[in-house]
């Protein structure tokens, strides 16, 4: 399953993102470590290993600040990225919910059975922790729009809803292709 950056995705950029564009893109891929990171117990070490598994220079694991390590007032974490990063940055995402997938069907089949029941998924073990988890972390980020309490369950599940596209066997080029959206 390595999948080496510099041949991965079948997708060129022939321009490259503005600057607007770029922050869109890491913006919208943090929301994703996020989600990720409240669904799965993601560490250092765990991040390391996928980037030795896939064959990705370490130096940029050291780069990534998980939400759990984060301070309120700092800056963006993944404003420094260059795009090639961001890109090894959704192999390693998407290797980790790969890996856990199982875990990420369950918690969207629960929210979905939920949902249909008209039952509060919250209520739940695993999607009462997943979203206390975002509703603890997502308040973190610098710089972000404050999003009511109804707008960030709302966000959650969708993350969640995400996270299981991301997590098949195309999850690479799903994500891959979502933030290039912010092209558009």
């Amino acid at each position: 399953m390595s999948q080496s950056v510099s041949t991965w995705g079948d997708t060129p950029l022939t321009n490259p993102p503005t600057p607007q564009q770029l922050y869109q893109m890491q913006t919208h891929l943090d929301l994703v470590l996020l989600a990720s990171e409240c669904l799965i117990a993601i560490d250092s070490d765990m991040l390391l290993q996928a980037a030795l598994y896939l064959d990705i220079d370490t130096t940029l694991v050291e780069k990534i600040k998980l939400w759990s390590n984060r301070d309120t007032i700092e800056t963006d974490p993944l404003q420094s990225f260059t795009l090639e990063e961001l890109r090894s940055l959704i192999l390693i995402i998407c290797y980790i919910n790969q890996q856990y997938k199982e875990l990420v069907r369950r918690a969207v089949n629960l929210l979905e059975q939920m949902t249909a029941q008209d039952k509060d998924p919250a209520k739940t073990t695993l999607l009462g922790n997943y979203l206390e988890k975002f509703r603890y972390f997502h308040p973190k980020k610098p710089n972000e729009v404050n999003l009511s309490s109804e707008q960030l369950v709302q966000l959650a599940w969708k993350l969640l809803i995400d996270l299981l596209f991301y997590s098949g066997d195309n999850g690479y080029d799903r994500l891959w292709l979502a933030l290039l959206d912010y092209k558009s």
